[in-house]
């Protein structure tokens, strides 16, 4: 039986060895794996291993030559992924790449993760263009942050372990702070700042759905620095320009607070506003000035053309300056 070896990289180091199969074997489910591993269809330094197996760097892993070859149903390899059809996705904007983090300009209405209609989304065109990390089994890049498909700006993907871990955890510490640009209904007249205890809503029907949680240790809170930059006016009322900037990052944050806040993005239907589809672009990242991964300070996007006629249409008379928030 012919078999293929792949060689563990320093990031596989103390990885079990079916969760590196796992990247090895993509499409494969894990009962699929683990029916590999008993059937001795994958070799452990060319001897018999077991699923909970730890791999050190620089082992050799041999898998069945057939299991790579892409037979049977179940069966999808990264070769057979990469000639998925992208043919309605533009070019890659790419901000910023080093060897640990890649940043993207995404346009609106494109999905970041994949999405259960089957379209294709911006994590499988990253995965196929900008896979990342070549000295490892087990890595795999995917988005760091989220962002919804109607929102346009800067997203970051992963291009190592080393620097998908700092990002998440100064993430989780607040470290990273987020700037957008968004169009709120109703006149903000000064700088103001929304504390909020969000939870997920028990009345959605098939939409993930934020709201104020009525009480104070059944959410997450959430805390939004809301400065207006600029006033309009359509036919349903005064307008305003707002820059977003928020402490945490929780979903649908920026729109659920605008909402319960008596300022709802316009166009966000599904949060009270007027309208199909709402602006929200997120245009600034910051960085801690001693982070160990090559970031500069900030990363700065401007609005997509979109973004910039609709505030034309609506009187938004903008000078394109964001107003610091320290």
């Amino acid at each position: 039986m012919d078999f293929k070896d792949f060689r563990a990289g320093r990031d596989d180091d103390s990885k079990r060895i079916d969760h590196i199969l796992a990247r090895i074997l993509d499409g494969f489910g894990n009962a699929r794996i683990q029916e590999a591993i008993r059937k001795r269809l994958v070799r452990l330094n060319n001897a018999k291993t077991t699923p909970g197996q730890r791999v050190c760097e620089g082992d050799t892993i041999s898998v069945a030559a057939f299991l790579l070859s892409g037979r049977g149903p179940e069966i999808q390899t990264s070769e057979k992924k990469s000639a998925k059809s992208f043919s309605g996705m533009p070019q890659l904007d790419v901000v910023f790449k080093n060897e640990h983090i890649l940043i993207i300009n995404k346009p609106r209405g494109i999905s970041a993760q994949p999405s259960m209609n089957g379209g294709p989304s911006l994590s499988e065109w990253v995965s196929t263009l900008y896979p990342g990390e070549k000295d490892s089994l087990s890595f795999r890049t995917g988005p760091l942050h989220r962002l919804d498909k109607n929102t346009s700006g800067l997203i970051a993907f992963s291009q190592s372990s080393t620097g998908a871990r700092w990002f998440s955890s100064a993430m989780g510490e607040h470290k990273i702070k987020k700037t957008y640009v968004g169009i709120a209904e109703g006149r903000i007249e000064k700088a103001e700042t929304w504390v909020d205890m969000l939870s997920e809503s028990k009345t959605g029907v098939g939409f993930h759905k934020m709201e104020a949680a009525t009480e104070k240790d059944r959410g997450q809170e959430a805390i939004t620095h809301v400065t207006p930059l600029a006033h309009g006016k359509n036919r349903n009322g005064e307008l305003t320009l707002v820059q977003f900037d928020i402490e945490t990052g929780r979903k649908h944050q920026i729109r659920c607070q605008s909402m319960e806040h008596g300022h709802p993005l316009m166009g966000d239907s599904a949060y009270n506003g007027h309208g199909q589809t709402f602006y929200l672009h997120a245009t600034r990242l910051s960085f801690p000035d001693d982070n160990p991964i090559g970031l500069p300070a900030q990363i700065f996007c401007n609005i997509p053309d979109d973004f910039k006629k609709i505030l034309d249409l609506n009187l938004l008379n903008w000078d394109g300056q964001l107003i610091i928030f320290r």
